[in-house]
């Protein structure tokens, strides 16, 4: 390739495309946010206070209902994508801190590269799953002390609360249908 071609591509080949913007989908989506947020919030707190201190709630389902309500038609945010990407992401990022417990810039590297491998592969490609697969280094003691049980509780149930609200709120609109394909 030339040298060229190289910085054409960077240049961009189409115009930004514009969104028709329809008040009542955003309050729709800003809603689904904000429910699925706050019911994972509260499991997370009622947790803590009945039963234990493990995490119940992890920062990449942010972006994983922002992808799910903003975005309900895209295929990353189908609940194979949203599912699959988190659980099989955060088993990435367990085994990469397993497998580099001394070494954190490698290991997050690793882990990242290896979820990203792991869904290319499954076909589960979800991009919150990065941050998954990087909380299992990054996070506190009280995830990385979770090893493999991260990826069930809290990614895998997560990514399922999160399914489940998607289904019911994002099918209120006459204008969407979610899920276009498991």
């Amino acid at each position: 390739m030339s040298k060229k071609s190289y910085f054409q591509k960077i240049k961009g080949q189409e115009k930004c495309p514009i969104r028709e913007f329809h008040f009542s989908e955003m309050l729709l989506s800003c809603f689904g946010c904000f429910l699925v947020i706050l019911l994972i919030s509260i499991i997370d707190e009622l947790s803590h206070e009945l039963f234990t201190n493990q995490p119940l709630f992890v920062a990449p389902v942010g972006a994983s209902a922002v992808m799910i309500f903003g975005i309900p038609t895209s295929v990353y945010a189908q609940p194979r994508n949203v599912i699959g990407g988190h659980f099989l992401s955060a088993l990435c990022g367990v085994f990469a801190y397993w497998l580099f417990p001394q070494t954190v810039i490698f290991a997050g590297a690793f882990a990242v590269a290896l979820a990203m491998a792991v869904m290319y592969t499954t076909q589960t490609i979800h991009p919150p799953g990065g941050a998954t697969a990087l909380l299992a280094i990054i996070g506190d003691e009280r995830i990385t002390n979770l090893g493999f049980s991260y990826a069930f509780v809290p990614c895998l149930s997560n990514a399922v609360i999160l399914v489940l609200c998607g289904i019911l709120i994002n099918n209120l609109s006459g204008k969407r249908s979610y899920p276009k394909f498991w």
